[in-house]
């Protein structure tokens, strides 16, 4: 597997994932340097090419899996590493039950964009989510696309994988999550809602929204208010301004906790 620019191979290079190489094209200034920097303190393999050689540099681009419109926006550098492993669904419930009083994890019905997971992976990262779960099939894979638009956040949001989507929200309603989904049927608005509860959001399908039999899982369902002439967002959008709202409103609890 390969990532692609600055932003990702530097966030690898800080986590713990094993790393084969990288490979740079010759670039005056500091980022070049601090990444090289940090793969001689890690015994990273650093294999750097100058301008006259970009042709190589492309040959073991592709060589390691990468395509020619990956090439053109790696920004010159990509890193070979092992496959990133998801973790099971029931560890992850657990460790966001550790990590926070109120947990969030984020479902994902069938989004089989890799730039809004890459931007979900970003997003989540900024909100602090626990983890991103998706179905087995029909959904983006983690590619180094996504990968370079989460602009690191791959690393700091684990993934789970499930083969059925509604049986996993049933698992964390065990584990005491409530399941909210984001529709736009819905009449309830995230205003008025409360999230003083580990909660999993799901987020649907780009073109199709939750599915039914996902929407039937959920506790309820909340709709985003629309104040201009368009009535929905992408996936990535939507999720963003959700779990925007939803870290707003959990302040609030907190707030108005203190205050009695």
């Amino acid at each position: 597997m390969i990532i692609l620019g600055f932003h990702a191979v530097e966030a690898i290079l800080q986590s713990k994932q094993s790393i084969k190489n990288i490979y740079c094209l010759q670039k005056e200034g500091t980022r070049a340097t601090q990444l090289k920097s940090l793969a001689n303190q890690r015994k990273v393999t650093w294999k750097e090419f100058g301008t006259k050689d970009k042709h190589r540099f492309e040959a073991e681009f592709k060589r390691a899996g990468g395509t020619g419109a990956e090439v053109e926006t790696s920004q010159g550098i990509f890193a070979e590493i092992g496959d990133i492993q998801s973790i099971p669904h029931l560890d992850l419930l657990k460790m966001a039950k550790k990590k926070e009083e109120f947990p969030i994890i984020v479902y994902l019905d069938n989004v089989t964009d890799p730039q809004n997971l890459g931007s979900m992976l970003r997003s989540g990262a900024f909100f602090g989510v626990s983890g991103i779960v998706m179905t087995e099939t029909r959904s983006s894979p983690l590619t180094p696309a996504a990968i370079k638009i989460s602009s690191g956040g791959f690393i700091h949001v684990p993934t789970a994988r499930v083969p059925n989507l509604a049986r996993a929200l049933e698992e964390a309603k065990e584990e005491g999550f409530w399941i909210v989904g984001l529709s736009e049927k819905a009449t309830e608005a995230f205003e008025t809602a409360r999230f003083d509860a580990p909660l999993g959001l799901v987020i649907g399908n780009e073109e199709t929204g939750i599915r039914q039999l996902t929407e039937k899982t959920c506790d309820y369902t909340l709709s985003l208010p629309a104040h201009g002439q368009l009535v929905s967002l992408n996936a990535a959008t939507a999720a963003a301004v959700s779990l925007a709202l939803v870290r707003n409103r959990q302040g609030m609890i907190g707030a108005d906790d203190s205050e009695e």
